[in-house]
């Protein structure tokens, strides 16, 4: 039953989305909500001067179009860009204080900054706003820490926007995050000159973490279980493994590893099992209250207090609340005043696939379940136990599995075996961490807790490496659109509400989502098996090209591209899945074929130069000038690579084309210069790192 908490939830989110969706073209937000807060106020009033039902649902509904209208304009107001009072092209140095947890990556150190001072022209000027900082990894930037002011020499950047075709939206997340600026620092452009927390809880929180890291370094002797010791025991994920990590996500428990909702809630549930035959009396409820939300509280501050620990220890804490004075509540009740009261403080958090996750994992678990459970309750306690450990994974999975297709495009085959063996491992790893953490300073028995613990976790490493090389693991390359998740969701509401009450018509609508779904489906294969286009990526210091056709893609890069592995994981994959791509070709660094391909429309000049001919369209990669043209090459593009020795004038006598493309094998003081002599020529030159890549359609 939809709750009044619920209703109210809903219309906020309504707001939220309606604001992201048109809010940034209108400015009259404020006025909007006071109009709406009067006239609900009359509205009220006038129901209940005679309190009829249908004067009574008037004032619900303007009271929920009321709350849609603050949700909307509470998210102007913390959507509102902080603006400079200097132009950022004057600006060379500015001061800016760390106010984020500094995270030490195997190759960088990074966190955000808060700008407090801009310096332009000799004048410095009181600034607002935050800033993404990377540091190379060095001793100087591995010592920082939360709450360290810092001098930087440089201007601020604005986030790029995304490089590539379906990449992932880098600039976007920054700008959920409120945070307007990126900076690459090396150590030579900035100087500590304060410390300054912006809160002392956090700097606290902070230091008890830092020190319970060097704890588990100490009695944990094996890299790979201390990583995953960090990261399930202290939500620490810094220096976790990539091929471990990938593990962890293909066999569906990438969950573990991210401190949320389930390590509170292992932990709120071993408390309740231990103390509940305590609560007797007023006092000895009291007594427990304060303890259970004491010990979850306590968890929540040496994680760092994260916003996915402190949304389910708010959850548990009103659970408990609701324990002390004898009231019963709807978990799900709960949870959308939990949700709600999370928007309230930062709308944005609703656009979080952390918030997203866990709250449906919440919601799957509560209403799903118990009908699973109802379906088999069987008497032996083993079978009973593995059961409902399978229930839970199967409940959670279901909730969340639309949009884990939506963000991450995979799901994976065996999660529901990986979970058995995850669980209940990680939950005896937990409780052997929160002890370790607790008796950490006692000689022996920390040395007992640490090698426990670490037996553990080797098991459960060992268990899901071995998992994940099963046939078939995973299936990828799910590219739906919000809609079709939409439609799923409505899917799965429908099959459980007909399971429920047995009517057809609730069966029947859930074939109406699948009839949307396969429609949409059907609609973009037919474009896809129609598509031929060109993309030549924008990929860091190489040179990649997909020539598509239908979904056929064949692929040529070089060997600087080949020996970054991520390139083609974050940069090129998304535009093949979203291709719907089938069958790939792949030409190497030296132009052979990783797969049989009858003709090939790539071909190699004496000089070392590589000219396309696909489709009608003739682009040349240039190294390296040719000698004896005679007449310039009529072509579509030439793309200039390696720094080429190319003058503006000799390209002219050489190819006839007015698109030139600057790769990323250039060096960017050569792009720069390069280009503006083009420019000035007469070319039309796309830079493909400053423009991203560069696209020919032709279906």
């Amino acid at each position: 039953m939809i709750t009044g908490a619920m209703r109210l939830m809903g219309c906020f989110v309504l707001g939220i989305i309606l604001f992201h969706a048109v809010g940034h073209r209108f400015s009259f937000a404020g006025p909007a909500v006071a109009f709406m807060v009067l006239l609900f106020l009359a509205v009220r009033w006038w129901a209940r001067q005679r309190p009829l039902a249908r004067r009574r649902r008037w004032a619900g509904a303007i009271g929920m179009l009321t709350v849609m209208v603050i949700a909307f304009w509470g998210s102007s107001l913390k959507n509102r860009p902080e603006t400079l009072t200097v132009p950022t092209q004057q600006i060379s140095h500015y001061k800016i204080t760390l106010v984020k947890a500094v995270a030490l990556k195997p190759k960088s150190v990074s966190s955000v900054g808060r700008v407090e001072a801009v310096l332009a022209n000799g004048k410095w000027y009181l600034a607002k706003g935050q800033v993404a900082v990377f540091f190379p990894r060095s001793p100087q930037a591995d010592s920082l820490q939360y709450g360290h002011q810092l001098l930087v020499q440089g201007n601020l950047t604005p986030p790029a926007a995304s490089a590539n075709p379906y990449q992932f939206d880098y600039k976007r997340y920054l700008i959920l995050k409120h945070i307007q600026w990126q900076a690459y620092l090396p150590v030579s452009h900035w100087l500590v000159i304060g410390n300054e927390p912006p809160s002392a809880l956090v700097a606290i929180s902070l230091h008890v973490r830092k020190r319970l890291e060097s704890a588990f370094k100490e009695h944990i002797q094996q890299a790979r279980e201390l990583t995953i010791a960090h990261a399930l025991v202290l939500g620490v994920q810094d220096d976790l493994d990539a091929a471990l990590r990938n593990a962890y996500a293909r066999t569906g428990t990438m969950h573990v590893l991210a401190v949320s909702g389930l390590h509170v809630g292992l932990l709120y549930g071993v408390l309740l099992m231990l103390l509940q035959p305590l609560r007797r009396s007023k006092t000895s409820r009291l007594a427990v209250f304060l303890v259970i939300v004491g010990v979850v509280w306590f968890y929540a501050f040496v994680t760092g207090l994260s916003a996915s620990v402190l949304r389910s220890v708010c959850m548990f804490s009103l659970v408990e609340l609701g324990r002390l004075i004898q009231r019963k509540s709807s978990i799900l009740n709960t949870l959308a005043i939990v949700a709600l009261v999370l928007l309230l403080y930062e709308p944005n958090f609703l656009f979080d696939v952390g918030f997203q996750l866990s709250f449906l994992a919440v919601a799957g678990i509560v209403l799903l379940q118990p009908l699973f459970l109802q379906l088999w309750n069987p008497e032996q306690k083993l079978v009973r136990l593995v059961w409902e450990l399978l229930a839970i994974s199967v409940a959670a999975q279901l909730a969340t599995f639309p949009l884990s297709l939506y963000y991450f495009h995979q799901f994976p085959v065996y999660f529901w075996v990986a979970n058995l063996i995850a669980v209940p491992l990680s939950s005896i790893a937990l409780y052997l961490g929160v002890a370790f953490m607790l008796l950490f300073w006692l000689p022996v028995v920390n040395g007992i807790l640490g090698q426990l613990l670490e037996w553990t976790l080797w098991l459960m490493n060992e268990l899901l490496l071995w998992l994940e090389r099963w046939p078939v693991s995973i299936l990828d390359g799910f590219v739906i659109t919000p809609g079709q998740v939409v439609a799923l969701y409505l899917f799965l509401i429908f099959v459980v509400v007909f399971l429920v009450r047995r009517q057809l018509v609730w069966l029947a609508t859930s074939v109406l989502c699948l009839a949307f779904i396969s429609g949409t489906e059907l609609t973009e294969a037919f474009y896809q098996r129609h598509t031929q286009e060109l993309v030549l990526h924008s990929v860091r210091r190489s040179s990649a090209v997909s020539l598509v056709q239908g979904r056929q893609v064949l692929f040529s890069a070089d060997s600087a591209f080949y020996s970054q592995p991520q390139l083609f994981s974050y940069q090129v994959q998304p535009y093949w899945w979203a291709k719907g791509v089938r069958q790939e070709s792949r030409l190497e660094a030296d132009f052979t074929q990783t797969s049989t391909k009858p003709v090939l429309p790539f071909t190699f000049t004496p000089e070392g130069n590589q000219l396309l001919v696909w489709q009608g369209k003739k682009l040349l990669w240039l190294r390296r000038l040719p000698r004896g043209i005679i007449n310039p090459v009529p072509l579509d593009a030439v793309v200039l690579q390696d720094n080429v020795w190319a003058p503006a004038d000799r390209l002219k006598e050489i190819v006839a084309t007015r698109h030139v493309i600057l790769d990323q094998t250039n060096s960017r003081r050569y792009t720069a210069r390069k280009a503006t002599e083009l420019r000035a020529a007469g070319y039309k030159v796309h830079v493909l790192e400053e423009e991203g890549a560069w696209r020919i359609k032709l279906r």
